[in-house]
């Protein structure tokens, strides 16, 4: 009888929920930003620097006044927000879909072109090598719960006249095959590194299908498009490969010194970009994206631990959802300058707070030193951090099989369930730690009393000295390596 009241109790007007809630904006405050936004647009308008863009901008009934000031009315804005795809699929090297970007999955990589590398076999921080960026991508190719890859750092011996950004990207396609985001100088940079993909596709409208690229590139805050921000905005929309074209701000410094004024100012940036995009190709795929950081005024430094960073970035998740645009986001990075209960603490907050945000693409994991370094063992923490939470966003399933009443009353008081059939089967449910320790300390000290930080650092070092990740076919080496410096 009490089973039967049990189940009557849980199917009448049931509800359940699935994972963790978490909402930081009202419906009325996303609408408070966006019509603040249009009026932005409206009244003040942004400075385009690029004669195709204008074109495109004035044929479209926009504003055109002196030195090119564009103004929009509202339905310019509106138009392209809802011819913007609201699923954008990333494939890895192989072309095999890898990341769905859509609704609230979310997926982690690398940031990109840091200056300094935290080497983990000699502890110093010094200026990349090529050798290291290559160790980089093996590292980030070897970890489960690292999705995508951006280039990490600049490594100082790249040929002489030859592009960075080519230079970076030839080796990621070499030493990992999951997805990449990529930046690049200007439009023929862009279509040297297009090329590249290319190579693994039957043709440029396969790699359209197929895209393991994505091109992050940037607005010049506030309120200005540049010419070569905006040559490569249209190429991505051209051959329609998706792109993040994702503002900067510091607050108090390029941007408003409230992060509701920082939001509005990004949000007029990024849609403005938007309408030329999918002027030029509707329906060209496009995710929504900014970093609207605090500047700390007593050091003068953008922040990249701050909790304003933490709210602004999820606001920017919301309020691209609310559009129904895939999103961009931030995790794993902070504003240490070694990898010590700093970045530990900050990789923490970061990683829980994009998580909750259902941001789709969160970069920036590795990021050190306000984002000037990178270090692998920040990589390796965020992999585990990221792996948590995902099983933190299981939420608990409450329903007959796991209340287990009958369980309960079988075992009685003082009984215990250790040795029960349903103990057996699911404690390994739960998660298990690669890299922190929960053993009792008389284990902990015959095991040499290892640190966290060790652990991270053995584990970095055994990938880069042990681990091989796929081959790319040497043909295709051969012909993406010969692309270098075209």
């Amino acid at each position: 009888m009490l089973e039967d009241e049990a189940a009557e109790i849980l199917n009448s007007n049931h509800t359940s929920l699935d994972t963790p809630q978490f909402r930081l904006l009202s419906d009325n405050q996303i609408d408070d930003i966006h019509n603040t936004t249009l009026e932005l647009l409206r009244r003040v308008g942004v400075k385009f620097h690029h004669e195709r863009a204008l074109t495109l901008l004035d044929e479209a009934g926009a504003y055109i006044g002196e030195e090119d000031l564009v103004r929009f009315p509202p339905g310019l804005i509106e138009e392209a927000i809802s011819s913007t795809p609201g699923r954008v699929v990333l494939t890895d090297r192989s072309g095999d879909p890898a990341m769905n970007l859509q609704g609230t999955e979310t997926y982690f990589g690398t940031g990109s072109d840091t200056l300094k590398y935290l080497d983990p076999f000699t502890g110093e921080t010094r200026k990349w090598e090529t050798e290291d960026v290559c160790d980089a991508y093996r590292v980030v190719d070897a970890l489960d719960n690292v999705d995508f890859l951006m280039s990490v750092g600049m490594p100082e011996d790249k040929p002489d006249g030859v592009s960075n950004y080519q230079w970076q990207y030839a080796h990621m396609l070499r030493y990992s095959t999951k997805p990449t985001v990529v930046v690049c100088d200007d439009r023929d940079d862009l279509e040297t590194i297009i090329d590249m993909s290319t190579t693994l596709r039957e043709s440029r409208e396969d790699l359209s299908r197929r895209p393991n690229l994505l091109l992050y590139s940037e607005p010049t805050s506030p309120l200005q498009q540049s010419e070569t921000a905006l040559d490569k905005l249209l190429l991505m929309a051209e051959t329609e490969l998706p792109v993040v074209h994702s503002p900067a701000p510091m607050m108090g410094s390029t941007g408003p010194i409230h992060m509701a004024g920082e939001i509005a100012l990004c949000n007029a940036e990024i849609l403005s970009a938007l309408v030329v995009h999918q002027l030029e190709n509707p329906g060209a795929p496009f995710v929504y994206g900014a970093g609207p950081h605090h500047f700390d005024m007593k050091n003068m430094q953008i922040c990249y631990g701050s909790p304003e960073f933490q709210l602004t970035k999820t606001a920017v998740a919301e309020l691209g959802r609310h559009y129904g645009i895939p999103t961009w986001g931030y995790a794993g990075c902070s504003d240490a300058k070694e990898m010590d209960e700093q970045a530990a603490t900050e990789a923490t907050m970061s990683v829980i707070m994009a998580r909750f945000s259902g941001a789709n693409l969160i970069h920036d994991v590795g990021y050190m030193e306000s984002g000037l370094a990178a270090s692998l063992e920040m990589v390796a923490l965020s992999d585990e951090l990221i792996d948590m939470t995902k099983h933190m966003m299981t939420g608990i399933p409450v329903n007959q099989a796991t209340l287990l009443l009958d369980q309960i009353e079988e075992e009685g008081p003082g009984g215990d369930f250790i040795g029960t059939e349903e103990t057996v089967n699911h404690f390994r449910d739960y998660w298990e730690p690669r890299f922190f320790d929960r053993s009792q300390r008389e284990k902990w000290e015959s095991a040499g009393s290892p640190s966290t930080k060790e652990r991270l650092n053995e584990k970095v070092k055994d990938i880069i000295e042990n681990y091989d990740p796929d081959k790319l076919d040497e043909n295709k080496v051969e012909e993406i390596m010969g692309l270098v410096g075209s």
